[in-house]
């Protein structure tokens, strides 16, 4: 795509490349009329329309990288007397901001050799903005543990893996987050960790007239982070079915309350009606009550728990690293150490090839130790392309119970709901072992 286009720039100069621009614009106007009537679409067609529009929006990201990239080189930005990442605002209004951002940011670090082939990448189609934009977050944290053959040698590396199509979003995550724990060493995560920890606070402010009060909460450690979003995402903010009416709505026309207006199955009383924000702040004010309601002091629930998987060496403090949660997020290892002094920690031991040892037993239904263990192993729901967390997934069994299929881990996976149905009624099997669960879908 880029010698194709600088072909034409060479070949044509402005009115060159702006004819070509000109064309891809009228194809896309084309299209826009072609698709008018989605409806008219068969559903295998509507999957190759989104596939191929996708395809669209990544090569166009990719363009606009690279004439922003060329746009920088020119001092365009400073002439203008804006910032990359306003300029970039200014020129592409149709961007979402943060698209914006992650544009400037790439087009920015091409100026420096060392991360040109990322940048290349990006422009040739390999690679998306964001993932690029993700890599390059990570190098920065790096840069300064770093001498500038290592740190080249890390910039390959991930872009590399960025690039391939085997990674996932969660995988490149961890990847990155690894990268980090390891270059930096346990004083360098303990400052950085100490100044991020002095930014933590909380303020008021009001809304409209004033009549609603807003809490801003800086949260100032990564551990501290995963201990409220265990909380907005346990069962306390689920969505809840009641059936005695309690929510409102009149008794049915068989005099039962709760059971009048059919909604899919369910009645107005039994449906939440709750927005997920609304349920989020009720599982907060749940918790943060019953914390102050104890008597001198004591609180009169367990702390928040969270679950964290963390090799011995590491918590031992014998090699830099970190311990993943069970929704992907990262806690450095001096503080998961100080979290097993004070807080309800589940632990995880890990066998010599990563696999989670001595947690459950077998029985008809998963035990929580079995819960905990497949969190642990899964991260979440394993069909792939799915990120439903490890909170909201059923425990399936891959070799059904009724056909002789034990309870132990070897056998349970977790599913979605949605993909949990899908599994059974497509009678879809899987391989599962010590590291994790691979769907047999062909």
């Amino acid at each position: 795509m880029r010698g194709s286009w600088r072909s034409e720039a060479t070949g044509g100069g402005a009115d060159g490349a702006l004819g070509v621009v000109g064309e891809l614009a009228g194809v896309l106007e084309r299209s826009v009329t072609a698709l008018a009537s989605p409806a008219l679409l068969q559903e295998r067609e509507l999957g190759e329309v989104l596939g191929a529009l996708d395809g669209v929006v990544a090569r166009t990201h990719a363009l606009v990288v690279a004439v922003v990239r060329e746009g920088l080189n020119r001092g365009l930005h400073q002439e203008a007397g804006f910032s990359d990442v306003d300029w970039v605002r200014l020129v592409c209004p149709g961007l979402a901001s943060r698209t914006a951002v992650e544009i400037a940011m790439v087009a920015r670090a091409a100026q420096q050799g060392v991360h040109v082939p990322l940048a290349d990448a990006v422009q040739d189609g390999r690679l998306p903005v964001h993932r690029a934009a993700q890599v390059l977050r990570a190098l920065t944290r790096i840069r300064p543990a770093l001498g500038e053959a290592e740190y080249a040698e890390a910039t390959d590396l991930l872009t590399v893996a960025a690039a391939s199509k085997e990674f996932d979003e969660k995988d490149l995550a961890r990847i990155t987050s690894k990268l980090v724990a390891t270059c930096l060493s346990e004083k360098e995560q303990i400052a950085r960790a100490q100044a991020k920890h002095e930014l933590r606070e909380v303020h008021e402010s009001s809304l409209a007239d004033g009549s609603l009060r807003r809490f801003v909460v800086t949260v100032g450690s990564d551990a501290d982070y995963e201990a409220i979003r265990a909380v907005l995402m346990s069962p306390l903010a689920a969505p809840v079915r009641r059936e005695d009416g309690a929510q409102g709505g009149d008794a049915g026309r068989d005099g039962v309350p709760g059971r009048g207006v059919g909604h899919g199955g369910l009645s107005v009383a039994e449906l939440d009606l709750r927005t997920a924000g609304q349920r989020r702040y009720d599982a907060f004010m749940t918790v943060f009550r019953r914390g102050v309601a104890g008597t001198q002091g004591q609180p009169t629930t367990p702390k928040a728990q969270v679950m964290v998987t963390i090799g011995l060496q590491e918590l031992r403090g014998a090699l830099a690293g970190d311990g993943r949660t069970v929704h992907d997020g990262t806690i450095p290892a001096h503080q998961v150490r100080q979290l097993a002094c004070e807080a309800d920690i589940i632990p995880a031991v890990l066998g010599e090839k990563g696999q989670i040892l001595d947690l459950g037993r077998a029985k008809r239904l998963v035990t929580p130790g079995q819960r905990r263990a497949l969190a642990h192993r899964d991260g979440g729901c394993t069909f792939p392309g799915c990120h439903v967390p490890a909170t909201w997934c059923d425990a399936h069994h891959v070799v059904h119970w009724a056909r002789g299929g034990r309870s132990d881990l070897g056998n349970y996976a977790l599913l979605c709901a949605r993909h949990h149905t899908w599994v059974h009624q497509h009678e879809a099997t899987a391989d599962v072992d010590a590291t994790g669960v691979r769907w047999r879908l062909r």
